[in-house]
């Protein structure tokens, strides 16, 4: 990847990262590295990639990386476009140039993937982040709603699109604004090519404490952003699957879903 004029290598051989390349693009995007669950979206690091690849283009010159919440909240107050659950927060999305690319370009490239987040403001960059496939502009981007969200937009995210069985999976909570948040001990993972075919994940975190069939407390942005879980192990069909999350407490934000189904990913 080519950022801010810099070349930085961040793979180390198939399905490995180089952890002093990351740690360059994380400093950056002033993300922090420590603690882990502040670093940059792997997901977002290679869609960046995947998409100057593709079109060809020279440098990323990067005018807005991580967010904090309270920079965040500091933007809103001054009118500047930034929403309420904001994937700059998340570690996953940036404002950018991508040298010798028209933004429009770039715009109607993402927005074709079907992936991604994509805005264009028909100025000279784009925003481009790594949440659910959507897309806007200047006129339907509705960052300046005051309206609180009370968690209306929260998404599950896997850190990988694709596993193996056994193998250990890391997921998000994002686009979170309101805390806490309760989420049962065990949640269903379910194959999206055979819906009758469901397993059972037990979260493990030192984070999470609740006694045996109690709901789990999220508190705070640290403990939802690093949720564990062991796949099932050998004999599992192969296939696409998606973890299926129902709420158990939702602290009467009344606009936050009863249950969320995190984006898919395979298990081979």
């Amino acid at each position: 990847m080519v950022l801010n004029g810099r070349t930085i290598s961040f793979r180390n051989g198939p399905g490995g990262y180089d952890e002093a390349g990351l740690k360059k693009i994380n400093a950056l995007f002033g993300a922090r590295w420590t603690p882990e669950e502040e670093r940059l979206d792997l997901r977002f690091i290679e869609v960046l990639d995947y998409v100057q690849d593709q079109l060809k283009g020279g440098s990323y010159f990067l005018k807005s990386g991580y967010r904090s919440p309270g920079s965040n909240q500091s933007l809103r107050n001054r009118g500047q476009l930034a929403a309420q659950s904001s994937m700059h927060m998340e570690g996953a999305a940036g404002d950018l140039k991508l040298e010798g690319v028209e933004p429009s370009a770039v715009f109607d490239f993402v927005k074709a993937l079907d992936c991604c987040g994509i805005g264009y403001y028909h100025g000279g960059s784009f925003h481009l982040d790594a949440g659910p496939s959507r897309y806007w502009d200047e006129k339907t981007s509705k960052t300046e709603d005051k309206t609180p969200q009370e968690n209306e937009k929260i998404i599950l995210q896997p850190d990988y699109d694709r596993y193996q069985p056994s193998e250990r999976i890391t997921l998000k909570f994002m686009r979170v604004t309101n805390y806490p948040i309760g989420i049962p001990q065990s949640v269903q993972l379910i194959s999206l090519e055979d819906p009758k075919k469901i397993y059972e994940l037990k979260w493990f975190s030192s984070k999470l404490n609740a006694a045996a069939g109690e709901c789990l407390t999220l508190p705070d942005r640290p403990s939802a952003r690093r949720m564990e879980a062991v796949l099932p192990g050998k004999g599992m069909p192969a296939g696409a699957y998606a973890v299926q999350v129902k709420f158990c407490n939702r602290y009467d934000y009344s606009k936050m879903p009863e249950e969320i189904r995190s984006r898919r990913f395979e298990i081979r």
